[in-house]
């Protein structure tokens, strides 16, 4: 199962699930245990020997003997993370082995210590809990049997009596047989527990932090996504951008300059009026496409005086600029009406800069239309605000009385853009003919209230 489903199912404080396996450690971690095994050998010979000198002679164990014992309860550490259960069985072993042959070797410090990392390390990094499981309960079994054992000096065991402390030299107020009995079970109950308790936490530890990884990199998937979506977006939305510009200015180009034709031979006042309106839509043409263009460049330019480069982008078009629109409809020769209807005196002023530029270019796109696919000489432009079960809401309309102007036909790049402003501000749309003739292109925008409270 992958992490992210164990993750959904098991916060991270929880217990690992049995269906997640600990990933096994890099080689350069195995190779190391084997100079920290030969180590811990190194130092328990040394410290036999040690005991060996300053002991004494009488009832030492054969020193070759006792060479090979700690050479046999150390050597598994080596492999204590590669094959943890085998390290742990091979230990408990040699433990229980040579604690019966030789028990002077078994209860010194460093086979114990070898001994309690073994256990520690198969619990930690056993991948197969069950047969984990049952291994490590064989062990304590055997090892609890083995006390006990110990303790009742079973000789038919051992083939020899083992002697405990003598009533007579004690001082406290519990038996001394069982005083030893309850002190050596301690002991073991303290050891077997410690070291599974630490390789139960150690084991969860890593189920955490392979949890924390795997989403640590859905989070930087994710955040790639985002950007990747926020891209597209961005790009979607200068190209909508740039299609408003250029189906606004460039299409009043073309008919100012068709009408300057027509009317150039006999009237040279009003071509020259048609000139100067071809001139100012095409710097405002070309001015609002340098400003969108500079959205691209300015994250490349962003450590070099990025600031600057955003203060000299010119702000967008927001309602204020209807009465431009307007003026460069006429010049056109579409003359436009506007009709301002508000539920509240100043709402429309003081909508959003976001909903304001889109009501605008909802409207600029839907006279270009006019001007461009329709034989009308007049239209109506209306700005409308309300109040709904929604809340707030805004609209833009644009109508006409003329007929559809044959080989006209568009891409339908403007309509999709008028629909696509709509649904960014969770409105409606209605575009169609009108009875008995003309076209109606109509936007109804929510306000939500956080616009409604910025200003544009």
């Amino acid at each position: 199962m992958k992490l992210q489903a164990l993750r959904d199912r098991f916060l991270p404080g929880d217990f690992p699930p049995p269906e997640w396996e600990r990933t096994q450690p890099p080689a350069a971690l195995l190779v190391r245990d084997v100079w920290v095994a030969l180590g811990v050998m190194a130092i328990s010979l040394a410290g036999m020997e040690m005991i060996l000198s300053f002991g004494p002679s009488d009832g030492a164990p054969d020193r070759l003997m006792s060479y090979l014992a700690i050479a046999a309860m150390t050597a598994p550490l080596a492999l204590r993370r590669r094959f943890p259960i085998m390290s742990m069985l091979a230990l408990s072993a040699g433990f229980i082995g040579f604690g019966i042959v030789i028990p002077q070797v078994a209860v010194q410090m460093a086979p114990q210590i070898a001994y309690f990392v073994g256990l520690y390390s198969a619990v930690t990094w056993a991948r197969d809990r069950r047969a984990l499981a049952v291994a490590l309960w064989s062990v304590i079994a055997a090892m609890f049997l083995w006390l006990v054992l110990s303790i009742t000096n079973a000789s038919l065991v051992f083939g020899s009596d083992l002697a405990l402390p003598a009533a007579a030299d004690t001082s406290g107020v519990i038996d001394p047989v069982l005083a030893f009995a309850g002190y050596s079970f301690l002991v073991n109950i303290f050891f077997f527990g410690g070291a599974t308790f630490l390789g139960h936490m150690s084991w969860r530890s890593a189920w955490q932090r392979d949890v924390l990884v795997a989403q640590t990199r859905q989070l930087q998937e994710q955040s790639a996504e985002l950007a990747r979506r926020a891209v597209i977006d961005e790009r979607l939305r200068i190209a909508r951008e740039l299609h408003d510009v250029v189906a606004h200015h460039i299409s009043a180009v073309g008919v100012q300059a068709a009408a300057a034709r027509l009317v150039q031979p006999r009237d040279p006042e009003r071509t020259a009026e048609l000139l100067h309106g071809i001139e100012g839509s095409a710097r405002a043409a070309v001015g609002e496409t340098r400003s969108l263009l500079r959205v691209l460049r300015h994250e490349d330019r962003a450590g070099k005086g990025g600031p600057g480069e955003a203060a000299g982008r010119a702000p967008e078009p927001s309602l204020r600029d209807i009465p431009a629109l307007l003026e460069q409809s006429r010049q056109t020769g579409v003359e436009v009406e506007l009709i301002v209807v508000e539920h509240r005196p100043g709402f429309i002023d003081s909508l959003g800069a976001g909903l304001s530029l889109a009501l605008y270019r909802i409207a600029a796109e839907s006279l270009a239309n006019v001007r461009q696919h329709s034989t009308a000489r007049s239209a109506v432009l209306s700005l409308r605000s309300g109040h709904g079960g929604h809340g707030d809401w805004v609209e833009v309309e644009v109508t006409d009385n003329g007929a559809a102007r044959p080989g006209t036909g568009g891409s339908g790049f403007g309509l999709r853009g008028i629909q696509e402003r709509a649904e960014l501000h969770q409105g409606l749309v209605d575009i169609g003919p009108r009875t008995p003739a003309g076209w109606r292109t109509r936007a109804r925008l929510r306000v939500l209230s956080s616009t409604t409270e910025a200003r544009a």
